[in-house]
């Protein structure tokens, strides 16, 4: 039965509670009429409580039998006030109080109230933002949780909506999805809505259909859930972040963060306490569950991985962008991005006893495209090829990234949310951007000085030290990192997912 018509119940039998009242006055100043007016009124409520009951849950036998026994009583007192013979109000009110509360209590106790919960991603690498609280809605026999998988288009450089673009086939078999044509959120009213695109209309590269943002889903539920896509991990207080400040961020009932800390962040740029909730973040379930058990590696990157060093090489979104425009507004420098990525993979590829996975931001393309960078787009495909045309690399385009997490054996990326989430697997990390200030970084909601960076002149390790380190097992840093992992995530116990749909359920239940 669903949440609202149990309400309904209680409150119908709350009337009835108070007819008694109404009954008893009537008595006492002799007004035989309107009692009996009164009494046929609490009748026809009860059957109404009774009809309500049978049409919704059949085996509520007990409470159907007790609701009779009430009418009856009913009937019965109705005729004693034809006679000279009638009971004293108060009498008659006691009577029929005890018989009523007693079905209220059986209808809160054993009438279940069942949960009906929605997610609603857009993209399938970002499914682990949600996975683990789909699982532990799935699991609960009192909910009916759905997954719809909601459509988005690319835009192009002027904003205006380019590629269509439905990643439902990309989803984990185990996922039923449900098609969004098939799901009327108007009229399915779900209890909770979760949801990870935190933009509405504010994305520049894709943009889901108005109906999908979070101010229009808002009207038909009870609790609007943002779960954000990302992990944050470095944060300077005088620029704030733009994960706090976001249209999802405003109209969401609750917020999932991965720590005490981040919630303090999101509090200090003005995101009402009462809103988040900082039980860590379900994206962490998912990298614990996939230690647990080894990946299967896909049958097209197995002659090219098996018996190598895999090295996963990750690119931020505007890492190229950023690159251009440095050595534009620099004459005479070069292109950091293009140098960086020749140089990693060049040297990898060159190695047999090594393999390379690339995944670049799966919209780094679009956004080059979009605003017109040919030379760096034409780049990136000619990298693509390369790799693809190589014996030991292949390019990860898969929508879960945890093949490729699963698979490798160490991360070469630029600053990217992909950090926080790779440290947590326990394997090493290079950064081939410049370090962070360490103040800074200590300050930050995951510390990232105890991974390796891309060396100045000097400095150690160089690049052929780290592919050497790696290829040997050997992790100086490892102590100090997970240590810095541990104070920044919450939790680490793979619960995250459970113990946030537990929460919500409990407080969806007493409210």
């Amino acid at each position: 039965m669903r949440k609202a018509v149990k309400k309904q119940l209680i409150q119908l039998i709350d009337t009835i509670l108070e007819a008694h009242i109404e009954v008893k006055k009537n008595l006492d100043v002799n007004k035989y009429g309107n009692a009996r007016a009164i009494l046929a009124d609490c009748q026809d409520c009860a059957v109404m409580v009774g009809n309500t009951i049978e049409q919704f849950d059949e085996e509520q036998s007990e409470i159907i039998t007790k609701l009779e026994k009430y009418c009856e009583q009913l009937f019965l007192i109705h005729g004693a006030l034809e006679t000279a013979e009638e009971p004293t109000g108060e009498t008659i009110k006691k009577l029929l109080d005890a018989q009523i509360k007693e079905i209220r209590e059986n209808v809160i106790t054993h009438i279940h109230t069942e949960l009906k919960v929605v997610f609603m991603p857009y993209k399938a690498s970002m499914w682990t933002s949600l996975e683990s609280i789909w699982k532990a809605a799935e699991a609960d026999p009192d909910c009916e949780a759905k997954v719809v998988v909601i459509p988005y288009h690319t835009l192009n450089g002027k904003g205006q909506a380019d590629a269509f673009v439905y990643e439902a086939d990309q989803f984990p078999e185990e996922v039923p999805v449900t098609h969004y044509d098939d799901y009327d959120v108007a009229r399915e009213q779900p209890d909770m809505i979760f949801i990870h695109n935190p933009y509405d209309g504010g994305n520049n590269l894709t943009r889901v259909p108005e109906k999908y943002y979070s101010y229009n889903l808002k009207p038909y539920t009870e609790t609007l859930v943002y779960s954000p896509y990302g992990l944050m991990g470095y944060y300077n207080p005088d620029k704030g972040s733009f994960m706090c400040d976001t249209s999802a961020v405003f109209f969401a009932d609750k917020i999932l963060v991965q720590s005490e800390k981040v919630k303090e962040i999101y509090m200090n740029q003005g995101v009402g306490r009462e809103k988040i909730l900082a039980i860590g973040s379900p994206k962490v379930d998912a990298i614990v569950e996939s230690r647990k058990k080894p990946v299967a590696c896909p049958k097209e990157w197995e002659s090219k991985l098996k018996g190598r060093t895999v090295f996963l090489m990750n690119t931020h979104l505007s890492y190229f962008i950023n690159g251009y425009l440095y050595q534009q507004n620099h004459p005479g420098t070069r292109d950091f991005a293009k140098l960086y990525h020749e140089r990693i993979i060049n040297f990898i590829l060159e190695r047999e006893d090594c393999a390379l996975i690339w995944r670049p931001h799966p919209l780094l393309k679009d956004m080059l495209k979009s605003r017109n960078y040919a030379e760096s787009l034409a780049f990136v495909e000619q990298l693509e090829k390369k790799i693809e045309e190589s014996p030991n690399g292949v390019m990860d385009r898969n929508g879960d990234y945890n093949i490729s997490f699963g698979l490798s054996h160490a991360l070469f990326t630029t600053y990217s949310s992909i950090i926080p989430e790779y440290m947590i697997s326990g394997k090493p990390v290079y950064i081939y951007q410049n370090r962070y200030r360490e103040d800074m970084s200590r300050k930050s909601p995951v510390c990232y000085i105890n991974n390796y960076y891309k060396c100045r002149r000097g400095e150690a390790p160089t690049l052929p030290d780290f592919v050497d380190m790696v290829i040997k097992g050997e992790d100086v840093l490892f102590e100090k990192r997970m240590e810095d992992v541990k104070r920044a995530f919450d939790n680490l116990d793979g619960t995250v997912g459970l113990n946030v749909y537990q929460r919500l359920k409990n407080e969806w239940s007493n409210d």
